[in-house]
């Protein structure tokens, strides 16, 4: 494996490489610091932009939009009230507190150091826990690959926001999408209506951009935008000093460590480890009635864990094929477009590929740190785009990427209409995401129960009796029985307590 590294460095970190890591941290920055433009969107919008790169030079500039839009949403949620990405709200309790004592830059530079640190633990992780990870997944067969299947379906429910019931209509709805095109066995279409466009199966790209980029063109709409202009109040220094950074030292760590280990719960995000990092930060401080009137600890402690997903989402996705939360499932529909499947084979067919994608992500958080030091105060001035004018802008992005994915008409065609579809459940409560997450992972599980039935056929045994004769599918199916009932009490609990429950980033 370090021969693997030491020979990835090379690409890695050659300049055209890094100025393009370097790009995309900083339209990741901006894109994450806008209302209205979340992490996926970003992701969903310039994975277009890498169709005419190289793949590591396109992987890497991916990268570095995720690692960016991750930190961004921090901005706006510190300065105005209004969090950039979901995975910002945590954020934004006790950042704005910090702002509205006149504390903005105590605020903005906890945040810019938290999320590098996170962001560089989550990256370390990954470089050396998906190798070991794809290894052992070598030995997986299709009967277990089945299950991991089912049961990262299931936690969608089980770990995600929102309504659990909307949520895993929402990954059913996905699996029947993923089933359009060629039987992967017998070869016959199935509901392509007779468009060329559908025969190889349901572009995940287009899906993409019309999932969450016209749905949100279509909300923008919806919405009345700035009716006043809003001041950006003065930052002043960002620097914490070295002695804020060590009294809160214990908070970076395990937030960081939080956020890793949620990055690779599949159907986990963000959102839900940085409110992870800050509660456990609180229960450790020493002085937690602080939190909620403007903590320092309390933004380290969100923005360290919800930057550390970033490594840890990848592993199950390049490793298993399996997104860990929405924006890697846009992430992956980079590797498809390159030619490149995730799984295990990846990290032993492709090494000269992913390891120096792996390293890029360490100058990501490097470069989205320095930009921000460097000139937030240019930076902030996209919180005070007014609405309108990025709805149209979003509206033209995707019809280029929609179009210039395949050269076909019909895939603009398909864009709209799942647009549409897409702002429909949004507004109906229906996350998004698990749509996605069935597109990709339906066809992996259908070809997947296809071996395992002719194999149990073969044997003179149902498909259930074969899956029971193998421990670790068994395993893997108490784990989604018991993942589907956690779902069910999880949601009567918020029911009856009145709690909002999170929403996807």
């Amino acid at each position: 494996m370090f021969d693997l590294i030491i020979a990835g460095m090379g690409d890695a970190f050659e300049p055209m490489n890094l100025l393009l890591v370097f790009a995309g941290a900083v339209l990741g920055t901006v894109f994450g610091a806008t209302p209205g433009v979340s992490a996926t969107l970003s992701m969903a919008l310039l994975v277009p932009l890498t169709f005419g790169m190289t793949p590591v030079h396109g992987l890497s500039f991916l990268g570095g939009v995720y690692c960016g839009a991750i930190y961004g949403g921090s901005i706006s949620s510190i300065l105005i009230n209004v969090p950039g990405t979901p995975a910002a709200v945590a954020t934004m309790l006790d950042g704005y507190e910090l702002t509205k004592k006149g504390q903005a830059g105590k605020a903005l530079g906890g945040a810019i150091t938290a999320s590098f640190f996170g962001g560089q633990i989550g990256v370390l992780v990954l470089l050396v826990a998906a190798p070991l990870v794809a290894a052992a997944a070598l030995h997986i067969r299709s009967a277990e690959f089945f299950w991991i299947v089912v049961f990262a379906m299931s936690t969608v429910g089980a770990i995600g926001g929102g309504s659990v019931t909307k949520g895993l209509i929402a990954a059913v709805l996905g699996l029947i999408l993923g089933a359009v095109g060629t039987h992967p066995f017998t070869g016959s279409l199935r509901f392509t209506f007779d468009l060329p466009a559908l025969y190889e199966g349901f572009p995940v790209i287009v899906g993409i951009v019309g999932l969450f980029s016209i749905s949100q063109v279509l909300y923008l709409c919806h919405g009345r935008g700035m009716d006043k202009q809003i001041d950006i109040p003065t930052i002043g220094s960002l620097w914490p000093g070295w002695a804020q950074i060590m009294k809160v030292k214990a908070t970076y760590i395990r937030s960081a460590v939080i956020g890793t280990f949620v990055g690779l719960l599949p159907g986990a995000g963000a959102d839900i480890a940085s409110f992870i990092g800050r509660n456990e930060a609180q229960r450790f401080s020493k002085n937690p009635e602080e939190y909620g009137k403007g903590s320092y600890e309390g933004v380290v402690g969100a923005e360290a864990a919800n930057n550390a997903v970033v490594g840890g989402s990848l592993v199950p996705a390049l490793t298993l094929g399996i997104p860990g939360n929405a924006v890697s499932t846009a992430l992956m529909g980079g590797l498809l477009i390159h030619g490149l499947l995730p799984g295990p084979r990846l990290f032993t067919e492709q090494a000269g590929i992913i390891y120096p994608f792996i390293l890029s992500l360490f100058a990501a958080n490097l470069f989205f740190a320095l930009a921000a030091f460097g000139g937030l105060k240019y930076l902030a001035k996209v919180v005070l785009i007014p609405q309108g004018v990025l709805a149209a802008s979003v509206a033209v992005l995707s019809f280029l990427g929609a179009y210039a994915y395949r050269n076909m008409m019909e895939d603009v065609w398909l864009m709209l209409f799942l647009g549409v579809v897409g702002y429909v459940l949004r507004r109906t409560g229906f996350p998004l995401a698990p749509i996605i997450l069935g597109i990709i992972l339906g066809p992996l599980a259908e070809s997947n129960l296809e071996r395992v039935m002719t194999i149990a056929n073969a044997r003179g045994m149902s498909a259930m009796q074969y899956f029971m004769s193998n421990t670790i599918t068994v395993v893997f199916m108490v784990l989604t029985v018991a993942a589907l009932i956690y779902s069910v009490v999880r949601e009567i609990r918020h029911h009856r307590s009145g709690k909002t429950m999170l929403t996807e980033e």
